[in-house]
């Protein structure tokens, strides 16, 4: 599915710039959840895990549907995806 075409090698630097972009795009999930949401606890405890979820996916859709043209697309895919398995094990972690 992420195979490469052989004959454009990927390059690190773009793989790893686009996982800060990733990061950043992440952050800015969060502070977009805390603006919808409100902040953590004040409301019930799933809807604002689940609103930083859909807004994870969201992103990362869009970044998956370029993962074969671009680099930069891969980095985002793997820095969304770690964000988006932090965000589950917090999510379970608020509930126990």
């Amino acid at each position: 599915m992420f195979d490469a075409d052989p004959e454009k090698p990927r390059s690190n630097l773009q793989v790893f710039l686009g996982f800060l972009l990733g990061i950043v795009a992440s952050l800015g999930c969060v502070f977009l959840t805390i603006f919808l949401a409100g902040i953590p606890g004040g409301k019930p405890g799933w809807i604002f895990p689940a609103f930083n979820a859909v807004a994870l996916i969201l992103v990362g859709v869009v970044a998956l549907r370029h993962v074969k043209e671009s680099s930069y697309a891969k980095g985002v895919v793997i820095a969304l995806g770690l964000a988006l398995l932090l965000n589950g094990v917090c999510g379970i972690a608020f509930y126990k």
